[in-house]
C-alpha cells in the first residue's frame, strides 16, 4: 500500500509538471507544433507628449499588446500582466533609448532582448484633431464634426542573425470622424480603463487604430518567420 501511494504521488507530480509544460508550449507553439514568432514590443514613443489626464502612449501600447496576446499568433516575450478589462490606471512601462532615437546601437539589441527573434519600436507620429471642412450638404450642417488623424511609425528589427538588422519601416495611418460634441472628452467621466472611454468616439477610434497596427505587426512577423 505504501508503495502504491508513493507511485501515485510521483505520477500526479509528473502529470502536473507535464501539464505545466504543455500549457507553456500551448503559448509558445502553434497546434501543429511549429514555434511561434517570439517578439518584444517596446513602449510607444510619443514625441508630441499628447496632453490627456493619462498617457495616451501607454494606453495604445497596452491596446496593441493585448490584441497581439489575444490573437495568440505570436509569442510576446514581454506580454502585459493585466488585461484591458483590468486597466484602471496607467501601468509603469520600461522605456528604451531606441524608442526616442533613430540611431540604433545594433549590438545592444541582442543584449536587451535576448529571448526575442524580433523587436518592435513604435512612434506615435500623428494625433491631430481639427474641424472638418464643411460642405453645403444638409448632413454636414446638421452634424458638424471633427477629423482625428492618426499615424504610427513602425520599425521592426530581426535579431536572429549575429548582427541585427532592420527589416520593416512603415507608417500606418487612419482617419476618423468625431462628432463635434465628442471631439473633446469629458475627462470627469470618460477616463482610461473605464467603459465610458472605450465606447466614446475617441476611445473607439484609438481601439480601431491599435487593432490595425497590431494586425500589420502580426502579419509581417508571421511572414518573416516563414522565410
Amino acid at each position: 500500500m505504501k508503495y502504491l501511494i508513493t507511485s501515485l504521488s510521483i505520477t500526479l507530480m509528473t502529470l502536473g509538471c507535464n501539464s505545466h509544460h504543455l500549457d507553456k508550449q500551448a503559448i509558445r507553439f502553434h497546434e501543429d507544433g511549429r514555434a511561434k514568432v517570439t517578439v518584444a514590443l517596446t513602449p510607444i514613443y510619443d514625441p508630441q507628449s499628447i496632453k490627456l489626464p493619462w498617457s495616451l502612449a501607454e494606453d495604445l501600447t497596452d491596446l496593441i499588446k493585448n490584441r497581439l496576446v489575444s490573437k495568440s499568433k505570436v509569442f510576446m516575450t514581454n506580454a502585459p500582466t493585466k488585461t484591458s478589462d483590468d486597466l484602471t490606471s496607467p501601468t509603469l512601462i520600461e522605456h528604451y533609448d531606441e524608442n526616442t532615437s533613430l540611431n540604433i546601437h545594433y549590438e545592444n539589441l541582442k543584449v536587451k532582448f535576448p529571448n526575442s527573434e524580433f523587436v518592435v519600436f513604435l512612434e506615435l507620429a500623428k494625433h491631430q484633431i481639427y474641424p472638418k471642412q464643411e460642405s453645403d450638404t444638409f448632413f454636414d450642417k446638421l452634424t458638424p464634426s471633427h477629423n482625428l488623424d492618426l499615424a504610427m511609425r513602425v520599425r521592426i528589427y530581426d535579431l536572429r542573425a549575429e548582427t541585427p538588422k532592420i527589416v520593416l519601416q512603415e507608417i500606418i495611418e487612419q482617419k476618423h470622424l468625431l462628432p463635434k460634441q465628442f471631439a473633446i472628452l469629458d475627462y470627469s467621466g470618460a477616463v482610461w480603463g473605464k467603459k465610458t472611454y472605450s465606447i466614446s468616439p475617441m476611445g473607439f477610434a484609438h481601439t480601431q487604430f491599435a487593432k490595425e497596427v497590431a494586425l500589420h505587426i502580426e502579419n509581417y512577423l508571421i511572414l518573416a518567420k516563414s522565410q
